[in-house]
């Protein structure tokens, strides 16, 4: 007892600990120009790739979560892509907008803390690591305890490949000793300034309950809607390719997928002839009674193989299977194939049109998933419209897997791995979150011409000519970047 009790306060200092330290480093990080804040990520990112294999194996082997190359695709992408996606942003320093006679000064949030999520452990602390060093920022990372040793060697790793090109020590750290209350603790810390949450709902509503500004995500449990138009060989290699990517653990893969009326046979037989396994009705009951014991999702799935699911569950028929697949029937709270699933089990409803898949497809959502994505597969520009825009979701990828389109990949959203879910889905933020979420851009501005009619005409007629005038703008703006970057070395 006295033990535990020891460890726990031991974790709770470690926590002050970590911010102690992270408050000077985010200072003097601050006081980096841009440019040498980029040149430290390249470098940091090349560290990343060296071992991108080495810790996807490591991930795999220490949570039992999916696949060793899913895992290095993400690795990669939240590393290599990012940084490429990035390469044109503008992430900080004085910016002078002419036109509307602005300086603008980019001001990184100083200390920032990053939830590491058990289902895609090293690609989210890449991505959360390279954004903040993108935008001059300290970062405490608290990983999930299912993949702890892995986390911490990758930020000690990349810490020392910060600090040899240049970073101030301690711009990169770890919880080693990541107790909840420790997490908790660190998450108040008054020298924590901003929280990027991502991991399972409990966690994410401790980030916004802190009083720690939070950019969190919501539960995905994504509504798919095959069209009569749909090419279907497309629609049934990119589902299956989606929701086998890294076993289903992504929250942005497939849930259910709703096929029109005129084309589920031909998909159903398509899917099994691509390995998908249809379970009837006696097999369901007992992959249900498996895969949400008393309604609640079992984790024992999470990221696991169909193939090791059916074992469990007591489908030997599928043995080789690489997606199971339920019947939907009515769409509640009740129906676990309305549920998000994070593993290769796909629900599937056939429906009369697109406003039935519509119709269902918000009800599924009501479940869960609000705010977060949908896919489609149509070729009817009217229905694709349609679809995306009257669904609760904040993204929806068109003809391609949402498991990759989500994240980056093979779509023009931005790479990330903490998806915003907006209003409909209780986050502060609906965009994919990226480095640029992490900067304030303060504004001094100056008077324009259209501010010209709000003058006496007395008090008009004696002002400078216009050129006197941009000169003593020019002026004042050159003092201003002085003031500016001299409160830069002091603060």
């Amino acid at each position: 007892m006295n033990q535990a009790l020891d460890d726990d306060l031991a974790a709770l200092q470690e926590a002050r600990a970590l911010v102690a330290r992270a408050v000077p480093a985010a200072k003097a990080f601050a006081r980096l120009e841009p440019a040498d804040a980029w040149r430290i990520a390249e470098q940091v990112c090349l560290a990343c790739e060296d071992r991108a294999e080495h810790y996807a194996r490591w991930a795999v082997e220490e949570t039992g979560i999916g696949r060793a190359q899913d895992k290095l695709f993400k690795n990669l992408l939240a590393s290599r892509e990012l940084m490429t996606f990035h390469r044109r942003s503008v992430l900080g320093g004085l910016q002078v907008d002419k036109e509307r006679k602005m300086l603008l000064v980019g001001r990184p949030a100083g200390v920032v803390m990053g939830l590491v999520a058990s289902t895609s452990p090293i690609a989210t602390l890449y991505f959360k690591v390279l954004s903040c060093l993108m935008t001059r920022n300290a970062v405490v990372l608290s990983p999930h305890p299912l993949a702890l040793n892995c986390s911490i060697d990758a930020a000690d790793h990349l810490s020392e490949a910060a600090r040899a090109a240049g970073a101030p020590a301690d711009v990169i750290q770890i919880q080693r000793t990541p107790t909840l209350d420790a997490t908790h603790a660190l998450m108040r810390n008054p020298g924590v300034n901003l929280i990027l949450a991502t991991g399972g709902s409990p966690m994410v509503r401790a980030a916004y309950s802190s009083g720690t500004p939070s950019l969190g995500v919501g539960p995905g449990n994504v509504p798919v809607y095959v069209d009569a138009s749909a090419d279907l060989t497309l629609a049934v290699d990119e589902t299956m390719a989606a929701k086998t990517f890294d076993y289903g653990s992504a929250c942005s893969t497939p849930s259910a997928v709703f096929v029109h009326r005129d084309v589920e046979r031909a998909f159903t037989e398509q899917m099994k002839r691509a390995g998908a396994f249809y379970c009837d009705a006696q097999q369901q009951q007992r992959l249900e009674a498996f895969a949400f014991p008393e309604g609640r999702l079992n984790p024992k799935i999470v990221g696991r193989s169909a193939a090791w699911i059916a074992q469990q569950a007591g489908l030997p028929g599928a043995s080789q299977a690489q997606v199971l697949i339920g019947t939907l029937g009515v769409v509640s709270r009740d129906s676990p194939m309305a549920k998000e699933k994070l593993s290769p089990i796909l629900g599937q409803k056939c429906v009369d049109d697109r406003e039935h898949a519509i119709r269902e497809a918000r009800a599924m959502l009501a479940v869960s998933g609000a705010g977060h994505t949908s896919g489609i597969f149509s070729e009817d520009l009217e229905t694709i419209a349609l679809w995306g825009s009257t669904l609760d979701v904040n993204r929806t990828v068109v003809n391609k897997g949402t498991s990759m389109g989500v994240i980056g990949a093979g779509t023009g959203l931005a790479p990330t791995f903490t998806i915003g879910t907006g209003f409909a889905g209780r986050s502060s933020i609906a965009e994919n979150v990226g480095p640029e979420h992490l900067i304030n851009w303060k504004r001094i501005s100056f008077p324009t011409a259209a501010a010209a009619m709000f003058v006496p005409r007395e008090a008009s007629q004696a002002e400078p000519s216009s050129d006197t005038n941009d000169a003593h703008i020019r002026t004042t703006i050159r003092t201003l970047l002085e003031l500016a970057l001299e409160s830069r070395t002091t603060s």
